[in-house]
């Protein structure tokens, strides 16, 4: 029992024997109580561990900051495009008639840059090798800009005369530049083939089979046909470090209209003229597939479609999965001529039908459209 004495606690025996029994505990509790100076060293290590690890948990730098135009920059197409005017350096005439030629009925322009000398070379190695032996109307040139390297512009000029392939269009070539051109090829386009019906747009990383492509055009029943790999619902991206960031001065919805992936789309004619001309009175923004194919189409009213023959990432290598494929994304160089190569040595062995899954393994998801 307890009993105060003069505002004084005092214990009784048995409570004194659990007091001196729970002395361990309460050092468990609280060793710094009885041993303080091994706590301080304890510490001291810890917090020399701690400043030691620091350069190593610190937050990285994320790299240099996305270029996009700048808010005082003109975007007014007719000012960097020169509508009314040639501009082209080098102009192969493919699209002209005369002399047993005819124009094309397709014709894909491929975007390269200058230096991409190989790369053009493979692509006239392998799969564009189908414009000399059976699709004799389709015709696949080159898109490129400029650059500051004379020696590279000899080769350029060297490569044109020797292929008459080339089309070069004077602008810088840079990837903040490529709206400008994907414009530049839209309007050698509808310049220069007046009588070609279909244009393909595309980039020299990738595999196109133009016998599938040429089938696609070939069944169309679309005036206005454009058409690709469909990306629904994208969200503008507002991180200033993002390759694809997006000022609200350039763009400022929540949601980017329905488009086409910029690896490959295919328009008709009458499409292309429509979009070039919305272009002249629609300022230019710095993502081209975004621009051409949803911005400028949903001016004009025309829906781009999805194809599931068409994908902007990198396929298994399997022949009858390229047989049954338009465009594939990011193949290599060395890649291209095997893939030509395999396709033409099993041109006649029957391949299964492929499920849709097994051709492109992505879709575009639900898709909403704004009413017309």
């Amino acid at each position: 029992m307890d009993y105060s004495r003069g505002g004084y606690r005092v214990l009784t025996n048995e409570n004194n024997k659990r007091s001196s029994g729970s002395s361990s505990s309460e050092f468990m509790e609280n060793p710094g109580k009885k041993y303080p100076r091994l706590c301080i060293i304890i510490s001291a290590l810890f917090l020399f561990c701690l400043i030691s690890w620091l350069p190593f948990i610190a937050v990285k730098p994320r790299g240099p900051l996305a270029f996009v135009w700048p808010a005082n920059q003109s975007r007014n197409t007719r000012d960097l495009i020169f509508p009314q005017h040639s501009t082209s350096l080098l102009s192969p005439e493919i699209c002209k008639s005369g002399d047993g030629s005819t124009p094309p009925y397709l014709l894909v322009i491929v975007c390269s840059a200058v230096k991409n000398f190989e790369a053009r070379y493979t692509i006239r190695q392998s799969w564009a090798r189908d414009t000399k032996r059976t699709l004799k109307n389709v015709r696949v040139v080159f898109l490129v800009g400029q650059n500051i390297n004379n020696t590279q512009q000899e080769q350029l000029m060297s490569e044109s005369d020797q292929y008459g392939d080339i089309i070069q269009e004077s602008f810088i070539d840079t990837y903040a530049n490529l709206t400008v051109k994907s414009m530049m090829l839209l309007k050698w386009f509808t310049q220069n083939c007046d009588q070609t019906q279909y244009v393909m747009k595309t980039d020299d990383d990738m595999y196109i089979n133009l016998v599938k492509l040429y089938d696609l055009v070939q069944t169309n029943k679309k005036p206005n046909l454009l058409v690709g790999s469909l990306i629904c619902n994208a969200i503008p991206i507002k991180d200033p470090y993002n390759k694809w960031y997006v000022p609200s001065y350039m763009f400022s919805a929540k949601k980017y209209p329905n488009y086409l992936s910029g690896t490959g789309y295919v328009m008709s004619r009458k499409a292309a003229e429509k979009i070039f001309n919305a272009s002249l009175d629609t300022p230019l923004f710095h993502l081209e597939d975004i621009y051409v194919t949803g911005i400028l189409s949903s001016k004009v009213n025309i829906r781009p479609s999805d194809n599931i023959g068409f994908s902007y990432i990198r396929r298994k290598l399997n022949s009858c999965l390229f047989k049954q494929s338009v465009t594939t994304h990011n193949v290599k160089l060395a890649e291209m001529k095997a893939i030509y190569e395999k396709l033409e040595s099993s041109k006649n062995t029957e391949c299964p039908k492929l499920k849709s899954k097994l051709i492109r393994e992505y879709g575009p998801g639900k898709c909403s459209w704004p009413k017309s």
